[in-house]
């Protein structure tokens, strides 16, 4: 049964990552589980002792106890891989960075953490692109449609750009925080009550969509729905709504809607957010060269760490889809092809107009595309939605 709890921002399958319900407003999402009171409790009352970086009895040394806010559960995808990662530094670093986690908005709210981290309530953030639009326009074209449906090209473009992209790179400099791990979601999958093979089947249907996605969506015929996650399965049961989308396979069996919008699809309209771990940059760049070289070496595994997490919890995610009833459909390449030439370059202008605050938006456009398209050449990884599709 659907289990949603209200008024909360939570994560959903550990990647509760499009929070907004349009591109400019962050609206979070809820989830079925919920960590105890008591531990929100200890959590609160431990913020006195966020952001420790002291030298040990003899001054030789310094060690580091970080906190790390995140609104995800526990047991999902990215928080089992970081704290994969958080071990690694620990074990690299003999024990002098160590890593506490906070889930589920026990230390900052996930709209907030951003700047938590930057100023100082927490050390470590995880976060979403779509929460910041204002703050980190350029990342956010990882929103975009059609752009790719690979998350393992995309983190790797992301991980590049960061490095060696200076409007990017200042970008996250300016809101005082360093990136230390990218984890891209993986593509959009829409969900209907009514089977549906194609885009005119689609035609004048409700369907909740967030964020770039729904300006396409407006496009291909349909009529956007912008309402929370924690609204959705009650209006598509009560049938307020024919379908969503702005979530993954793995998010929407995570929350049930197999239950009462079995029928999902894949409409190639790829990626739809970008998720990060981040830490105070003062912080970081207050620590020693040796600890900084050992959560970077940590840090250049990490996604692909999280990319084999992921495909275990996809693969879960379409067994739970068939088991129930639930059926897939792919919408054929040229009627993607088609819906694409018009939608692509109408949400390109819109997302340069969002971005105009950045210098040279157009540049870091085409600079994206090409590196973006460089990594999708090698890329392994095959969108979870194909893969269930397949196993029918």
């Amino acid at each position: 049964m659907h289990r949603d709890s209200e008024n909360r921002s939570q994560p959903v399958n550990g990647r509760d990552v499009l929070t907004a319900d349009n591109v400019v407003k962050g609206t979070p999402m809820l989830t079925k589980r919920i960590l105890p009171a008591a531990f929100l409790a200890v959590a609160a009352l431990s913020l006195t002792a966020c952001g420790s970086g002291v030298e040990n009895a003899s001054g030789e040394e310094q060690t580091f106890e970080l906190k790390l806010a995140s609104y995800q559960a526990p047991g999902a995808a990215e928080p089992i891989a970081t704290e994969k990662w958080a071990q690694q530094i620990e074990d690299a670093t003999d024990g002098r960075v160590q890593i506490e986690f906070f889930y589920q908005e026990g230390l900052l709210p996930g709209a907030e953490t951003l700047q938590g981290v930057a100023d100082g309530r927490a050390d470590i953030g995880y976060i979403a692109d779509s929460y910041y639009p204002a703050q980190l326009p350029l990342t956010n074209i990882a929103g975009l449609p059609f752009m790719t449906s690979s998350p393992e090209a995309q983190g790797r473009a992301f991980i590049e750009l960061y490095e060696d992209n200076d409007a990017l790179r200042s970008e996250w400099d300016a809101q005082g925080v360093h990136v230390m791990t990218w984890a891209p979601v993986p593509p959009n999958v829409v969900a209907m009550k009514e089977p549906a093979d194609s885009l005119a089947d689609l035609d004048g249907k409700q369907v909740r969509a967030i964020g770039y996605s729904a300006q396409a969506f407006d496009l291909a015929g349909m009529s956007p729905v912008a309402i929370s996650q924690s609204e959705v399965y009650e209006a598509l049961q009560r049938g307020v709504i024919e379908g969503t989308s702005g979530g993954s396979l793995d998010i929407l069996t995570d929350r049930d809607y197999q239950e009462v919008a079995p029928h999902f699809m894949d409409l190639n309209s790829g990626n739809y957010a970008v998720t990060m771990n981040v830490i105070n940059l003062d912080l970081w760049e207050s620590m020693p060269d040796d600890i900084q070289s050992a959560i970077t070496d940590a840090s250049s595994g990490y996604l692909d760490t999280y990319l084999e997490v992921l495909f275990d919890q996809e693969t879960a995610a379409c067994e739970e889809l068939l088991s129930a009833g639930g059926t897939v459909t792919l919408l054929s390449e040229s009627e993607t092809s088609d819906w694409a030439a018009d939608a692509k370059p109408a949400v390109k202008k819109i997302w340069l107009e969002n971005a105009s605050s950045a210098s040279d938006a157009d540049a870091f456009y085409d600079t994206y595309s090409e590196v973006l398209a460089g990594y999708e050449a090698d890329a392994k990884y095959v969108p979870a939605i194909q893969r269930c599709a397949d196993s029918e």
